[in-house]
């Protein structure tokens, strides 16, 4: 695209969540003077999105406060925010100790939000920037620009588009009964406090749910679900490891790469590093390595050791983990793994079920009678299954496509969407967990941050004309 005189440019970002509140604020810097910013978000409140959304005191970031700055140039930019709140505020949204400081998840909402304030109070782009709170339904390209429509009606032309969408609910169980939502305050409300419930999931998600409904007296017995039962590891302390070493044989492979992996963890242990250490070192790489495999072995990643990265790699806080454990000692938090069979209603709650699941290992099946039981299996992935009119419409008219591993929406490296016929897509971008299949480790805010500076500065020089749109 060449640059146009007077009036400028204008950029969509769909999604008023952390991916899309941050990429706006990158845009404003990397835009020129008289080109604008449109961002589309249908909650009323920005920089929210699921993770952020919640304001129970118990819900703290899986990620040291030391690494979430919204600025990746900026690495103690929370940390100077955060010294700047009053001394009893933020000694009780900032929770510190050996393994480093863990904030508040409603708490990193309101720093992201204060971003996109202070940004808009520096004056110079406060005009060129657009918040409307709506929903988008429709994106179709028209000639080199798109229209865009809203749920409430609304339509304009943009020059580019950003999806930031972030994450969606769990698909929908096939029992009827289910919360499908964990997010949603109804999950957990209403709820007979000495009758068991069911999790469904042992993850983080898990996690939240757990904690909010023992922060409101739930006193009966919590019983957990998974395949494999499995709990995220406990974030401690892990110094810098600076001797990973993978070579092209360690990576020519799934196979090869995992024994690479298990192979660094003993040769650092021998050095004196715990195995967290080599986890956080092949952060900076898992994005390559990510994409250096082949589409058949992304597959067999998802299908086999997706779980033991995932409570490797996605710890939880100290505070929260000793919680869970204590829970699990009392007795009040079972976990069964096993594959779940059957949901049937029972019992005299309106929700309750019997559900029947097969223990790992075994061939006989066990029965538990709840109340209640919830989809915790975390963020819908397969967005083809999505309910979102705009996604649903984006693949139905083959303007996206799935990647192959159908964790999200097909792009390029440069974060530029891929069409049904597998062509690249001048002008259309995505940011955050919707192209988690290209990029995988995209799901939180170092690698989020790092993505949206890179395609603020894209569009930014494809705008100014010194490189191609489809660059």
């Amino acid at each position: 695209m060449a640059a146009r005189s007077g009036a400028g440019r204008t950029v969509a970002v769909i999604g008023g969540g952390f991916s899309g509140t941050i990429c706006a604020i990158h845009l404003l810097q990397h835009l020129q003077g008289n080109d604008r910013v449109v961002l589309i978000e249908r909650e009323r409140q920005l920089g929210r999105g699921v993770a952020f959304a919640t304001a129970e005191p118990s819900h703290l970031l899986n990620v040291r406060a030391e690494n979430m700055s919204a600025f990746p140039d900026e690495p103690e930019h929370l940390l100077r925010w955060l010294d700047r709140l009053p001394a009893d505020e933020r000694a009780q949204g900032a929770k510190e100790g050996p393994a480093g400081t863990f904030v508040q998840r409603g708490l990193y909402g309101r720093y992201v939000r204060d971003q996109l304030a202070a940004v808009l109070r520096a004056g110079r782009h406060a005009d060129r920037l657009t918040i409307l709170n709506d929903q988008a339904t429709r994106l179709v390209r028209h000639g080199t620009s798109w229209h865009l429509a809203t749920r409430n009606g609304r339509s304009l032309e943009t020059d580019i588009a950003v999806l930031a969408t972030g994450n969606f609910p769990p698909a929908p169980l096939p029992y009827a009964g289910c919360v499908d939502n964990p997010w949603q305050p109804e999950a957990v409300e209403e709820i007979d406090r000495d009758h068991p419930v069911l999790l469904l999931g042992s993850g983080l998600t898990m996690i939240d749910v757990v904690l909010r409904l023992v922060d409101r007296g739930f006193r009966s017995t919590i019983h957990v679900l998974s395949r494999r039962g499995l709990l995220p590891r406990t974030h401690a302390p892990a110094p810098s490891y600076a001797d990973l070493l993978l070579d092209a044989e360690d990576r020519r492979s799934l196979v090869s790469l995992t024994r690479a992996v298990r192979r660094e963890i003993t040769r650092a242990q021998v050095a004196g590093f715990g195995w967290r250490s080599v986890i956080d070192a092949l952060r900076p790489h898992s994005q390559l390595l990510w994409q250096e495999l082949s589409p058949a072995d992304r597959r067999r990643f998802v299908r086999h050791l997706r779980p033991w990265w995932d409570v490797h790699r996605h710890r939880a806080a100290p505070e929260v983990a000793e919680r869970i454990h204590r829970l699990q000692a009392e007795g009040q938090l079972v976990l069964h793994a096993g594959r779940l069979e059957a949901l049937e209603p029972s019992g005299p709650w309106s929700c309750g079920a019997l559900a029947t699941y097969r223990p790992r290992g075994t061939t006989a099946s066990l029965a538990l009678e709840v109340q209640r039981v919830i989809n915790c299996t975390g963020t819908a992935v397969d967005l083809a299954a999505v309910d979102d009119p705009l996604i649903r419409q984006l693949l139905t008219s083959g303007t996206v496509r799935a990647d192959g591993a159908r964790l999200g929406l097909d792009c390029t490296t440069s974060s530029m969407m891929i069409d049904a016929a597998g062509q690249v897509v001048p002008g259309l971008f995505g940011v955050g967990p919707v192209v988690r299949g290209a990029f995988w480790e995209i799901t939180s805010v170092p690698d989020i941050r790092s993505q949206a500076v890179e395609v603020a500065r894209l569009i930014g020089r494809s705008l100014a004309g010194t490189v191609p749109a489809a660059a």
